[in-house]
């Protein structure tokens, strides 16, 4: 990936996106998870560190998100993913909601309705790492 001081302040500027992101003792972002609105529907990113991955991170921040569009009133949320990402899937296995996949010319469109996270039991993450809206939780 290119340096994400190219690309974050941008990604972290635009209107009705939210963020979330898991530091490390030191302060240091460890993991980012963004929901960036596109119409009726809203694209869901993860981004965590090699160093981090395994842990549950990607999960958390996953089921995370899910409330936030849930309570945000859209409909589908969906995410890109390139074939054979195999961690990735691990995280979608752990969803609390059904996720569907399609095959858009060479990149695989997880997604899944909001309707159905709403449906499925709140996981709330119990991590140290968690800020959200700048604050620390948990410590």
């Amino acid at each position: 990936m290119p340096d994400p001081g190219t690309y974050l302040p941008v990604l972290l500027s635009r209107p009705g996106s939210v963020h979330l992101a898991a530091w490390d003792d030191a302060g240091r972002i460890v993991a980012l998870g963004h929901l960036m609105p596109d119409r009726s529907a809203v694209e869901a990113a993860l981004l965590v560190e090699d160093t981090w991955q395994d842990r549950g991170l990607g999960t958390r921040l996953l089921r995370r998100m899910g409330g936030h569009a849930a309570r945000g009133g859209w409909k589908t949320v969906y995410g890109l993913i390139l074939p054979g990402d195999q961690r990735i899937d691990a995280v979608l296995r752990h969803a609390t909601a059904p996720v569907h996949r399609r095959d858009d010319g060479g990149v695989i469109r997880a997604w899944t309705r909001t309707r159905d996270l709403e449906a499925s039991p709140a996981l709330r993450p119990r991590c140290p790492l968690w800020r959200t809206a700048g604050r620390r939780r948990g410590r």
